[in-house]
């Protein structure tokens, strides 16, 4: 092969070449919730691109895991097929605007920055906190195990024991709202056991 031949290759091989596009890192300067798309500027050049989606691990229609970018962010850029053209956000970075958590190695995290949070640890505990309100809506919530309350617990229907309707509070209310004792003595003396007994 001539060296003439061999160097319009290397020429077509470099034009090629830099008509690709390769992953860059970029900074998020907007968010559209509606599209799920994201601008960015790309990084060292500081040009700015126009919305781009963001990639999420579980998609679906009018579901998914929804968790956007927030401005300053600075993101992972890929695109398609080395296609500038083609680009999306892929995956976000820690630095000196966005400090990490020191979470231990095989433990998973989501922590939002309100202050509630989901912990997965290491050793089965799974910790659950609400800076606001933890609303659950279900037909029904079944719980195996035991349940340790500190504070009040106010219920919007009534609370029955392993008795049933029998052992409701609504109906231990009842009976010893209209219950009444034979014996009855004057001062501090004992009554006899209630007419009504639960």
């Amino acid at each position: 092969m001539s060296d003439r031949l061999q160097n319009v290759m290397r020429r077509e091989g470099e034009r090629a070449a830099s008509q690709r596009a390769l992953t860059r890192m970029a900074t998020v300067t907007s968010y559209d919730p509606n599209s799920y798309a994201a601008k960015v500027v790309i990084q060292p050049e500081g040009h700015e691109t126009g919305f781009i989606p963001v990639a999420t691990p579980w998609v679906g229609s009018g579901w998914g895991m929804f968790c956007p970018p927030s401005p300053g962010d600075v993101v992972d850029v890929h695109f398609q097929e080395g296609g500038k053209l083609a680009a999306y956000v892929s995956l976000r970075f820690y630095g000196d605007a966005a400090q990490p958590l020191g979470v231990p190695s095989g433990e998973f995290w989501l922590v939002h920055q309100s202050g509630s949070f989901l912990k997965f640890k290491n050793d089965g505990t799974v910790l659950v906190n609400g800076a606001g309100d933890i609303n659950v809506t279900a037909p029904n919530l079944n719980l195996t195990g035991n349940l340790n309350v500190t504070g009040d617990i106010v219920a919007g229907g009534d609370i029955s024991d392993l008795d049933g309707a029998s052992g409701t509070v609504a109906h231990i209310r009842t009976v010893y709202d209209s219950h009444t004792h034979s014996g009855v003595q004057t001062g501090g003396g004992t009554t006899a056991t209630p007419n009504q007994p639960l």
